[in-house]
């Protein structure tokens, strides 16, 4: 039975790293055929939902009851990069592990979920609710084509599970807001030889950028999170050195935990501008608010689960946001877990290592037992 499951795992996570999926373009209709012969076998109703023909969003469905799951995975990969010892979309297997891009991100998940799901249904067909496995498109990118299409469309369900979030003994449960800004500073473009009233756009935003480091951010917050950090990420001015720069832009990246709004950071640094000489302006290009899940059946079924093989999960929350974010802001409670401690995702020579993945199959199986209070 061991060898059988680690047999399908390996096939299905091989065969969709042979896709060629990379974000920013996806493509991820490449797989549409594949996934949904996977879907037919187990009984799975499936519906495409696309903003985009290339863009595709595969959705399968088991069940009638009312409680409702969902496992979203998503199938596109970041582009190969540079530095494998392996062809990127070939899979290897090698000590026990499957390499290729898409290994952990999230094409091996992917397989770990469909296994799961096909020995839950097998043991209890009648057990009282659904079931919702999604292939989702553009997870690497803006989900502008996957789940934010998704949720446009009034998908609903009670809770989700992502397998592309915390650790194998880590639960995400929470994640922190993220506010990335662009701060403009102009000046006036003069001969740097001869300034006579600087209006020096890259001084003056060096001079905002200092200020804003200084920033005291609110210490009252969720102590289940760590504090506020923002990051300086892109920074640009000036063309040739002979002349002073008349604009100059910097991009930050902030992230900030439960008990502080976006609208309080974004407060915050145009407070500080306020009292920088120059002239600025503050665009915003990207904005979540933190979330932490409550929902206590979701939680402890998935802990009790692996409680029960002998596994010890501890719940966390990150400063990275996962698709659980777009669900949890869309009403529906979503965690997340990886299957494994170290995350290769986005490095040369990603891999999944294959006994975490029949471990993971069997705390999956536990949880859906647990979730629709079936046991055998």
């Amino acid at each position: 039975m061991k060898n059988k499951l680690i047999k399908e795992l390996t096939t299905i996570t091989k065969t969709l790293i042979s896709f060629e999926t990379i974000s920013p373009k996806g493509d991820e209709y490449k797989c549409r055929n594949y996934v949904i012969d996977l879907f037919k076998k187990v009984g799975m109703r499936n519906k495409i939902l696309y903003k985009n023909k290339k863009r595709t969003n595969i959705v399968g469905e088991i069940g009638k009851g009312e409680k409702s799951l969902l496992i979203a995975c998503h199938l596109d990969t970041v582009p190969a990069g540079n530095g494998w010892k392996t062809d990127p979309f070939k899979a290897t297997v090698k000590n026990r592990k499957i390499y290729g891009r898409g290994a952990i991100d999230d094409k091996g998940p992917f397989a770990i979920s469909y296994c799961a799901i096909k020995k839950f249904v097998k043991d209890y067909q009648d057990f009282d609710g659904k079931i919702y496995l999604i292939a989702l498109a553009d997870e690497e990118a803006d989900n502008i084509y996957g789940v934010k299409y998704l949720l446009s469309k009034g998908f609903k369900v009670d809770a989700a599970l992502i397998p592309d979030g915390g650790y194998f003994s880590k639960l995400d449960i929470g994640e922190k807001g993220c506010v990335q800004v662009k701060i403009e500073s102009f000046g006036k473009q003069e001969h740097s030889a001869l300034v006579e009233n600087e209006e020096n756009a890259l001084s003056n935003l060096t001079a905002a950028i200092e200020n804003i480091k200084k920033i005291k951010w609110s210490r009252k917050f969720n102590r289940k999170f760590t504090p506020t950090k923002a990051n300086f990420s892109i920074f640009h001015s000036g063309e040739i050195a002979n002349t002073v720069p008349s604009h100059a832009y910097v991009q930050m990246d902030i992230r900030f935990p439960l008990g502080i709004s976006s609208i309080e950071i974004i407060s915050k640094i145009e407070e500080t501008l306020k009292n920088v000489i120059g002239k600025f302006k503050i665009n915003i290009i990207y904005k979540t608010e933190p979330h932490l899940v409550k929902n206590k059946l979701l939680i402890n079924s998935f802990i009790n689960a692996a409680r029960n093989l002998g596994i010890k999960i501890i719940p966390i929350t990150l400063a990275g946001n996962s698709v659980a974010k777009e669900f949890n802001q869309a009403g529906i409670p979503a965690i997340a877990h990886y299957p494994m401690e170290k995350i290769t995702a986005h490095e040369p020579n990603e891999y999944i290592e294959i006994d975490k993945m029949f471990k993971t199959v069997e705390i999956y199986y536990e949880f859906f037992e647990n979730y629709f209070n079936r046991k055998r």
